[in-house]
């Protein structure tokens, strides 16, 4: 990985490209991967986050990999993709920043969320899902968790990072196992198998987290609620996301998405 240095020179040199007066405000994140830049104009009152792939091979192929994905995806709480350098020697793209915190950060701050808070950002992300689901040739998100959730200040819920995003029977062997230990059901390990119902387990997942705080980790599978109070009501629901079996989970986001509405107006 580049030193910040190099990678700001990098980062200076596109902004020569971009239309507007771009300037980078702030370095945001380095990772193995890639960095990310927050940038700002004197003319636009919205901002950009910049991501720049790390000069290596398989970063390179991983972010235009992303690119492809973000240029097909359009709708409520999918990034807007600005301007891009798929074809880039090392490729970056921009895209329009939200101001918020992931529901991780959420999580840190509050512990656990409310059922109505819940039952909110679960239905969100299922229209977000559906977009990516109900396509011609699907797409699975294939790394859903708090860390990818972005909850704005006006109640918007995005979701961030199609790194992830493979199609359903795509060649196992260059793409490898997708996604995040405890959020990722077992067929990940075989992504041949595996179809849209990898998000809906990751969905089960986050519902729980929401009302019980913790890790999955800490349940190793089994997301039994514990609070008497709620646990009627959403139980079966979780049940029903997390099947380890596939064949025996949801895999219709919009039937979990009609199972939430019921929820929240009981």
């Amino acid at each position: 990985m580049p030193e910040k240095s190099g990678a700001e020179a990098i980062v200076l040199s596109i902004l020569r490209t971009l239309p507007g007066d771009w300037r980078i405000q702030k370095f945001l994140y380095q990772g193995t991967m890639s960095s990310t830049w927050l940038l700002c104009s004197q003319r636009v009152r919205w901002k950009l986050v910049l991501k720049l792939a790390a000069p290596k091979e398989q970063a390179g192929w991983a972010l235009r990999r992303e690119i492809s994905f973000l240029r097909q995806l359009r709708g409520e709480g999918i990034p807007f993709l600005y301007h891009d350098g798929a074809d880039s020697e090392i490729p970056w793209y921009s895209m329009i920043f939200y101001e918020g915190e992931t529901l991780r950060e959420a999580l840190w701050r509050q512990q656990t969320l409310t059922e109505k808070e819940t039952a909110y950002i679960g239905r969100r992300l299922c229209r977000i899902l559906s977009v990516l689901h109900e396509r011609t040739r699907p797409v699975i998100y294939g790394d859903l968790k708090p860390e990818n959730v972005l909850l704005t200040k006006d109640g918007g819920v995005y979701l961030l990072d199609y790194g992830n995003a493979w199609y359903p029977g795509e060649d196992q062997g260059r793409i490898g196992f997708r996604g995040t230990v405890g959020y990722a059901p077992p067929e990940c390990w075989h992504l041949e198998q595996a179809g849209t119902g990898v998000d809906i387990f990751a969905l089960g997942v986050l519902l729980h987290e929401m009302l019980e705080g913790g890790r999955p980790e800490e349940h190793f599978g089994e997301y039994q609620l514990q609070n008497s109070a709620y646990k009627k009501r959403w139980q079966a629901l979780i049940d029903a996301c997390t099947a380890l079996n596939a064949k025996k989970r949801i895999v219709d986001v919009r039937k979990a998405d009609q199972l939430l509405y019921i929820i929240s107006t009981m």
